[in-house]
């Protein structure tokens, strides 16, 4: 299936995430202004937890914002050769430009009134193709420490986005899952992948352990859960995952006392034996490099971070009956709700959004629907006592400018949903495989 949209506006923004034109979370206040550096070892320059509710200064602080991962500033696709361009998430750290993340952070706290973004840093498996192929520099030495200019450019965007009066939350070794899925063992502890992101995470936490702009970290990117191998059934994966996740909790909290811990797995969960979330779940078997013992990760953090994407968006909606999908989203937001409140701590939608099938749906089409749905779901989550929303990917990673393009559904590449046409230099037709 193919459509063709033609692009009139003077700079046409295209993402084939979840974009919003809405985001009114708790517009109260936020805490204090940041100064223009950030160095401190006072703890009220940090964001903290307190019976609950997060504070800033003594003030009451509203995570808000989105994930970024850079934005049309940036060139965001990879040469795959044959005229095809693959998109990569990680180009803003090898095309590193301050100018550029500063308009974006300033973009993103005038236009979304944002006060904070979820940022990753790769894993190995997602990186070294990147080194090996595209002559981008390797992330970490022989021994997994972060390599400058990387180590340089993660304090600069602390820099950036503190003087922009916005906080970082760091989501560490991005691509986890798929890696431990691959070699399990090398995960366990004192083993080779063990050592390395040991070492790998506690150089980042080293680095930025005195910036204020860092709120916090989280270990991985939905990691508990790789429903192939145990999303119907227990299995030895979770425990693997736990264990190292917990190592890596540990070493981050030593290295930096003054910032935050959070996860990052997904709340969808209805019906399967981990439901609502694993992260919740007690886990009867996991090495935490003090022997072998039950664990539940959410006791181990100071705030829950969960992702949910309640409901997807499909043609058939846009003939009417989408209400009910939105009433359906908010009662299942009120039941994982009602059992994450028990744990006492903050609860942040880290990824949040309307999943939209296929993804081929034009903004005309999509968007009176997800405007709907946010200012349902923000309703809803103020009343439930949410503390933060932070939108997947509201940033676009490609601009067209004006002109006709085929966006289409992609048979090239599995991960890779969309592709689009596009004109190049001289009348050259590219590619570009897009994955969200």
């Amino acid at each position: 299936m193919s459509k063709s949209f033609q692009i009139s506006s003077v700079l046409r923004r295209v993402c084939f995430g979840v974009l919003f034109g809405l985001f009114s979370l708790a517009q109260g206040p936020v805490g204090a202004a940041s100064p223009t550096a950030g160095q401190s070892e006072d703890p009220n320059d940090y964001v903290q937890v307190r019976n609950g509710r997060f504070l800033l200064a003594g003030k009451p602080f509203v995570i808000r914002g989105t994930n970024y991962f850079g934005s049309w500033r940036y060139r965001h696709t990879i040469d795959a050769g044959d005229g095809i361009e693959h998109h990569t998430e990680w180009a803003f750290y090898q095309d590193w430009d301050s100018a550029n993340v500063d308009m974006d952070f300033q973009f993103i706290r005038s236009q979304l009134n944002a006060t904070t973004v979820r940022i990753g840093t790769p894993g190995t498996a997602t990186f070294e193709p990147l080194v090996k192929f595209h002559h981008y520099q390797p992330w970490y030495d022989a021994q997994g420490q972060i390599n400058e200019p990387y180590r340089s450019e993660l304090i600069k965007l602390a820099d950036i986005a503190y003087a922009d009066g916005i906080r970082i939350q760091f989501t560490l070794i991005w691509n986890l899952k798929q890696e431990i899925a691959k070699d399990p063992d090398s995960f366990k502890v004192g083993a080779p992948m063990d050592r390395l992101y040991s070492n790998q995470v506690t150089s980042i936490a080293t680095a930025l352990h005195n910036h204020p702009g860092v709120i916090g970290y989280s270990i991985g990117n939905e990691v508990l859960v790789n429903y192939e191998i145990n999303g119907k059934h227990p299995s030895s994966y979770e425990g693997i995952a736990a264990g190292f996740i917990m190592r890596r909790l540990k070493e981050v909290r030593a290295a930096a006392p003054l910032q935050l811990l959070t996860l990052d797995e997904g709340g969808n969960g209805k019906k399967q034996w981990w439901a609502p979330e694993m992260a919740l779940y007690m886990l009867p078997d996991v090495d935490t490099g003090n022997g072998r013992e039950p664990v539940r990760l959410a006791d181990h953090v100071d705030y829950l971070g969960t992702h949910f994407y309640p409901e997807t968006l499909g043609p058939e909606d846009l003939a009417g009956g989408f209400a009910g999908k939105v009433a359906d989203a908010r009662q299942k937001l009120a039941s994982y709700m009602q059992i994450a409140r028990k744990f006492g701590k903050p609860i942040v939608l880290s990824e949040f959004g309307l999943r939209i099938s296929p993804m081929t749906l034009s903004p005309q089409q999509y968007s009176p629907y997800r405007d709907q749905f946010w200012q349902g779901m923000m309703a809803e989550s103020q009343a439930l006592g949410l503390q933060g929303v932070l939108a997947w990917d509201a940033i676009p990673d490609v601009a067209l400018v004006p002109g006709q393009y085929v966006v289409r559904e992609s048979t090239i590449n599995e991960y890779s949903p969309v592709e689009v046409d596009v004109n190049g230099p001289n009348h050259t037709q590219r590619r570009l495989l897009m994955v969200h």
